[in-house]
């Protein structure tokens, strides 16, 4: 099956730019069908992986292989749109689909130093036409404003201007909520929220303020929600180095005066003062070093030795555990 796959992803590159522009999927001017990546490789910074975390801002969809040559021929083109405008409104989903495991995805992407996210388990219901590459293109409005072959990034470069408000989800509000809405683009949350706050209460009569301002507090309370549900998750897995920065985030200006900045302050001192999260954090330390030290190196039989090695050092660490899983990766 898997060799069918890949004969049929070869067939669609040499055959590459013979669709016409009207052997389309029908899905340019129409809202974009919902997806969401659960998992990727370069994952996205800023969390935001699903169509409704980046409303409001631009998303470029990808289909690609990795035995394509024109797919690998607009790698560069990719990266030099993420070096533009990673964290300035572009969201970048690459979708691999002659299906490669994701050791040869990786191969592909550390031999050619591709920085922005693929996608390596997710719902996209977006399938393209004819051949790969193909590309979709979804606008501020959440509408598809570009599918086809080649030509999306004239489409990414004059659409990324109308992005007012990066992370917020929404391309405009109501005059009121201005100062709230730059202060949540920005990342300053509780300035947000207390915005919000005050604009809803001078105006409780107006229906657009007292909306955007219960969408703004919702979107802050969410955002905290969701940092403080991912340190729980790391520290129920000793990934306390994640933890810490979790912790860190929590409890810094982002989201200075709010109830879980202060819970956060006190449990980030716990977690430090800890004699046995302390070696665990100089074990995860040590493995991100490690990981560095193998980004140059292209003998994964190298990479699986020295992670091998550093499981037995680490016996017993989370660290080591994460070593050992790298490792198998490596022979699979």
């Amino acid at each position: 099956m898997k060799s069918n796959l890949m004969l049929l992803g070869l067939m669609a590159c040499m055959f590459a730019g013979t669709v016409s522009a009207a052997d389309t999927s029908g899905m340019q001017g129409k809202p974009a069908p919902a997806f969401s990546a659960t998992r990727c490789m370069n994952e996205p910074a800023d969390g935001l992986r699903s169509l409704e975390d980046c409303k409001g801002e631009v998303i470029l969809i990808k289909l690609w292989g990795v035995n394509c040559g024109p797919c690998l021929a607009s790698m560069p083109e990719v990266q030099a749109l993420w070096n533009k405008y990673e964290g300035k409104g572009l969201h970048v989903f690459m979708l691999e689909r002659q299906g490669h495991t994701e050791a040869q995805i990786a191969q592909v992407y550390q031999g050619r130093g591709l920085t922005f996210p693929q996608v390596i388990e997710g719902s996209f219901p977006y399938n393209g036409v004819g051949t790969i590459p193909y590309a979709y293109v979804i606008g501020v409005d959440g509408n598809v404003i570009f599918e086809g072959h080649k030509g999306y990034a004239g489409v990414i470069d004059e659409e990324i201007k109308k992005v007012k408000y990066l992370g917020l989800g929404k391309p405009e509000v109501a005059k009121d909520l201005e100062k709230s809405a730059v202060a949540y683009s920005t990342g300053e949350y509780a300035k947000a929220r207390e915005e919000a706050l005050k604009a809803k209460e001078k105006k409780p009569e107006d229906a657009a303020v007292v909306a955007d301002a219960e969408y703004i507090i919702a979107k802050v309370e969410a955002k905290a929600t969701a940092l403080r549900t991912q340190i729980d998750a790391d520290k129920a897995a000793k990934r306390y180095h994640l933890a810490v920065k979790g912790l860190e985030t929590l409890s810094g200006k982002a989201f200075k005066g709010m109830e879980v900045a202060d819970t956060a302050a006190g449990e980030l001192k716990e977690i430090k003062a800890d004699k046995a999260i302390k070696e665990e954090l100089k074990a995860w330390d040590a493995l991100t070093k490690l990981q560095d030290s193998q980004k140059k190196i292209t003998d994964n039989a190298a990479k699986k030795r020295a992670l091998e090695d550093f499981a037995r050092k680490n016996d017993g660490m989370a660290a080591a555990s994460e070593a050992t899983a790298q490792a198998a990766k490596l022979s699979s």
